[in-house]
């Protein structure tokens, strides 16, 4: 039986660190940190996040950041989900599409029209109700530059049945 664990973040030297690293290192092999801390170097603390569990084990894990956007002359809180990490041998079991809609339903109830996330494999989030995103988006750069492009594999959902806009928008900071 799974458990969902919801929380801020996971401590880098917390009981889950050494598992939710790994999780994150699987899923993300390139450039991956050593441990936990250094994805919150990367992309900064998690507002959420959510672990699931099977037993003692870890075996999902999504981030959650609330942000403040500009779309277009508006600004507006989104949801920006990162960090989605299923174990290799539970991947195709719909955990990932758990998580994700476990993190619509708090955004959602915090009055949050709006989730944005950067796939790599863009068709595992479309059954969630994610579109691809064509949208102009100006954002902090890893190597600390400010970049303005189309980002493909950039999603939104509608969470509270606004349409998005496809204007230029401006996350503030980086992609998560």
């Amino acid at each position: 039986m799974n458990q969902l664990i919801k929380t801020d973040y996971i401590a880098a030297s917390g009981k889950f660190a050494a598992q939710v690293c790994a999780l994150l290192n699987d899923a993300f092999p390139d450039g991956a940190p050593n441990e936990l801390g250094g994805y919150y170097l990367l992309h900064g603390v998690p507002t959420t996040t959510m672990l699931l569990r099977e037993g003692r084990r870890a075996v999902g894990h999504l981030a959650m950041y609330e942000r403040r956007i500009k779309l277009a002359d508006e600004t507006v809180e989104v949801g920006l989900l990162g960090e989605i990490a299923i174990a290799a041998d539970r991947r195709g079991a719909g955990l990932a599409r758990g998580l994700v809609r476990h993190a619509h339903d708090h955004l959602q109830g915090r009055s949050i029209p709006f989730s944005i996330l950067f796939a790599y494999e863009p068709h595992v989030y479309m059954s969630s109700g994610y579109k691809v995103m064509q949208n102009e988006t100006r954002f902090l750069d890893a190597d600390g530059q400010w970049k303005t492009f189309v980002y493909r594999g950039s999603m939104y959902a509608e969470l509270l049945g606004r349409p998005w806009p496809n204007q230029p928008i401006d996350l503030c900071g980086p992609v998560v």
